[in-house]
């Protein structure tokens, strides 16, 4: 029986999918993982068929695991499904991923993708040891709808003895409709480049399955006979290619240097890139990166002197001499610097501001009054929050999580700061090392949610005191139970209504928020629609069938403008609904708006009172 592999640190939500799957037990058993560690180890020792994985989980993260099986084993179908959602997410996860959904997941929506997935994995066949070029002309004879799995054999000298001992390594596929090469990925490479490299391949192992021709996306458009003829070509540039292998390695080291320093580890970046700039003295790009990880300011200088006289035209080296000509100024000789993690400049290590992209840096140092957005240098903090979504792109990086937020909190984007904060808060809550980070965090939230609160009143002096009239004729603040399970976003709300007079109970999810009603009454309730564990539909159809519970006024909140005509039959028994991002005088007013029409006659004759 085929094995789906269901990897999610949430032990209801296996308990929830195993029981709605549960009538698909004939067709495919279920096999938990509940960290990105067990499930590296389950896939060495069972033979799963397809994944099924969260995003964001303690101790490692499915993009590990996804790039994992992109590298390794892309045989195997990968089904993700998410509570959050970094900007472009899906367009990231494009070719890696079987299918992508958010949470809450439809249970026959999930089981239709895994039946698909694993009807991908049918009729697998070995189709011998032969070159990949003679394997296409066959399948283009046949008119053959298919995938080609392509593994080169390892290091044995006898072929037969590594086939027997699978001493294979997994290079790529070739994706076929009715004959016709479609796609083809191979390591880094995709589509055309994919192709002519796994074309050009003797000796290799390959294997067959059958496929769904809609499911695939064309990303070849040469015909077979073209592809061909480029693939002998390319074989007969192999010999050259394999006598420039020896300087693969060297590349290697700047590649890692360069990642490491894009993740803002520049102490380790130092190791890759001297190692580099040592054999290769006369690259100016490994002595400019090498300049960007080191702390004294002479070798600082040193490698920047080395990069410009190579390169004195380089646009970046001439920047990055100008970032060190502003340090360098006032920077003693035994001083070690800091890197602005938005543009790289050196700064002295209690520095809040960087002197060259304006950005404040968020440290300890800093306070949120040297924020700026008017002042700061927007092309190279734009570059930077590139930079940073390259980064959790490939992994959950707090680090980059968190400057990522912090990026876009100097650009005065409060809504895409408040996305990168959100992802940050779940992953450092759990570790006691991030306490500081954690109180920085929550300190930036209620900044962000003063800011809008100003910027809302700034031009509506009346509303402003109106609003405060209404509340100061109250007697008692009427209560509002905000069910969210983002806490930022419940930040941002709870302190928007206790600054227009109105008391909150929060709810992180739909159980804790009918725990919450059989101890308090609200007058309103603040409803998020993608809820874990119970989403905001059954909190609502539970709230309307209840004869204690059915006149409480419910406004529904969502995060998506598309979803709405989807929700409108769902919404028929709510107050109202709010799409997220709302501004704090829109929550106030709808707020206010509805708790007015539900009020007794005396609150309403009293909020009409002059002040």
């Amino acid at each position: 029986m085929k094995k789906v592999l269901l990897v999610d640190d949430d032990e209801l939500i296996h308990a929830l999918i195993e029981a709605a799957l549960s009538k698909h037990s004939d067709s495919f058993e279920i096999v938990h993982a509940f960290d990105v560690k067990n499930a590296t180890t389950i896939l060495e020792r069972d033979d799963i068929s397809l994944i099924v994985t969260d995003l964001v989980m303690p101790g490692g993260d499915g993009f590990q695991l996804i790039s994992q099986l992109h590298e390794k084993r892309q045989d195997i179908p990968c089904i993700v499904m998410t509570s959050y959602e970094l900007p472009e997410l899906e367009q990231r996860l494009e070719g890696k991923v079987f299918q992508f959904f958010k949470k809450p997941v439809m249970s026959q929506e999930l089981a239709d993708a895994i039946l698909r997935g694993l009807k991908s994995q049918q009729k697998r066949g070995d189709l011998g040891k032969f070159s990949v070029v003679g394997i296409v002309q066959l399948m283009e004879t046949e008119n053959t709808t298919c995938r080609l799995d392509v593994h080169r054999f390892g290091d044995h000298h006898d072929i037969n003895q590594c086939v027997e001992k699978n001493c294979k390594e997994f290079r790529g596929s070739l994706f076929l409709v009715q004959g016709t090469i479609y796609d083809a990925v191979c390591g880094k490479l995709t589509g055309e480049e994919a192709a002519l490299k796994l074309l050009s391949m003797e000796g290799v192992q390959v294997s067959s399955c059958f496929l769904d021709s809609k499911s695939i996306v064309r990303r070849v458009h040469k015909s077979n006979q073209n592809l061909l003829i480029s693939a002998m070509i390319e074989k007969d540039h192999q010999r050259e290619e394999a006598e420039g292998e020896a300087v693969l390695p060297q590349q290697k080291l700047l590649e890692d240097g360069i990642r490491l320093c894009e993740r803002l580890e520049f102490s380790q970046a130092q190791k890759p890139l001297m190692s580099f700039v040592k054999e290769n003295r006369q690259s100016a790009e490994g002595w400019l990166w090498l300049s960007r990880a080191v702390t004294e300011p002479k070798k600082i200088k040193a490698a920047l002197a080395e990069a410009y006289r190579l390169a004195p035209e380089h646009a970046e080296i001439m920047e990055d001499v100008e970032k060190f000509r502003l340090f360098g100024n006032a920077a003693a000789d035994d001083l070690k610097a800091i890197r602005c993690p938005f543009c790289y400049a050196p700064l002295e290590p209690a520095a809040a501001v960087c002197g060259f992209c304006k950005a404040c840096l968020l440290t300890e140092f800093a306070s949120l009054t040297n924020l700026d957005p008017g002042s700061v240098e927007q092309r190279l903090l734009r570059r930077a929050a590139g930079r940073f979504e390259k980064v959790l792109a490939a992994e959950v990086n707090p680090k980059i999580l968190f400057y990522a937020g912090a990026v876009y909190l100097n650009l005065n984007d409060f809504d895409k700061a408040l996305t990168y904060f959100d992802l940050l808060i779940p992953i450092i809550q759990v570790d006691s090392r991030h306490q500081k980070v954690a109180e920085q965090v929550n300190r930036i939230v209620e900044h962000i949610a003063s800011s809008q609160r100003m910027e809302e009143r700034g031009p509506r002096p009346e509303q402003v005191r109106r609003e405060k009239q209404i509340i100061d004729n109250q007697v008692n603040k009427r209560t509002v139970l905000v069910v969210e399970d983002s806490p930022t976003t419940r930040k941002v709300i709870k302190m928007t209504l206790q600054s227009g007079g109105f008391r909150v109970i929060e709810a992180v999810d739909g159980v804790e928020a009918l725990s919450k009603l059989n101890d308090n009454r609200p007058d309103l309730v603040l409803l998020d629609i993608m809820l874990p564990k119970i989403d905001g539909y059954k909190i609502l159809s539970i709230l309307k069938k209840n004869g204690e519970t059915k006149e409480i006024p419910v406004v529904m909140l969502t995060s998506k403008n598309r979803i709405l005509d989807k929700v409108k039959g769902h919404l028929s028994s709510a107050s109202a609904y709010l799409t997220k991002p709302f501004k704090p005088s829109e929550l106030i007013s709808v707020v206010s708006g509805i708790l007015d029409k539900h009020a007794p006659e005396s609150v309403k004759a009293a909020d009409l009172q002059p002040g």
